[in-house]
């Protein structure tokens, strides 16, 4: 099944004569809580944890290091 509304299901999709993806081009929330950090807004299949918290399995953004490069 493609919800057509979490990451899962519009990675790979483009739009206009560039082909940008359309995950750049709209901000991916889970449909339930509104969260973008929730589990399902990466994966409809996932369940919804009603939670904006880093590092929650399934998410897409759980293994996003922001650590800043010292040069």
């Amino acid at each position: 099944m493609n919800c057509g509304a979490c990451h899962k299901c519009l990675d790979g999709l483009t739009i206009g004569i560039n082909k940008i993806p359309v995950t750049l081009t709209q901000m991916i929330l889970c449909p339930q809580c509104g969260n973008k950090r929730c589990p399902r807004a990466t994966d409809h299949d996932l369940s919804c944890t009603n939670s904006n918290e880093v590092g929650q399995i399934g998410s897409k953004y759980s293994d996003i290091n922001f650590k800043t490069l010292e040069e």
